[in-house]
């Protein structure tokens, strides 16, 4: 299930509202993201980039990921060790990744908002806790994918 994502997100305008400068380089990152859809690496963020005739380099990616994250517009998408994925959305959630073909779903957060979870014990203040559901997917386990 793939939660809210941003409406009618033009890049330009949703960087305003975050009170960030519509430079190329961000309209081009946000822009990318949108195209791809959810849960995609830097480097194919920045391949898309390229393909749209707007190389730039993968420090820029990067950095331009960065401060979508801190804006609120890209969250970052716990999937558990290897490459950090990114993915339009302004609603927590948490994400179920497969052991066969090692796809990543969107998996509703239940109260919506972070850190849905408390520890146990004090730790101190929490304000995020992931979640990482892993099994086999609804079209692994049925055989759809081969």
């Amino acid at each position: 299930m793939d939660v809210q994502r941003p409406t009618g997100l033009n890049p330009e305008q949703s960087l305003r509202e975050r009170g960030l400068r519509a430079t190329r380089p961000r309209v081009a990152v946000l822009a990318a993201l949108r195209d791809l859809g959810a849960h995609r690496s830097a480097e194919e963020v920045r391949v898309r980039v390229a393909e749209r005739g707007e190389p730039l380099p993968r420090s820029s990616v990067y950095g331009v990921l960065d401060a979508l994250v801190v804006a609120g517009l890209v969250m970052t998408a716990d999937a558990g060790p290897g490459v950090v994925l990114y993915e339009l959305g302004d609603r927590w959630h948490h994400h179920f990744v497969c052991r066969v073909c090692h796809g990543v779903t969107d998996v509703e957060c239940v109260t919506g908002a972070k850190p849905c979870l408390t520890p146990g014990t004090d730790v101190g203040t929490v304000d995020e806790a992931q979640v990482i559901f892993r099994g086999v997917c609804t079209a692994c386990a049925s055989g759809a994918r081969a």
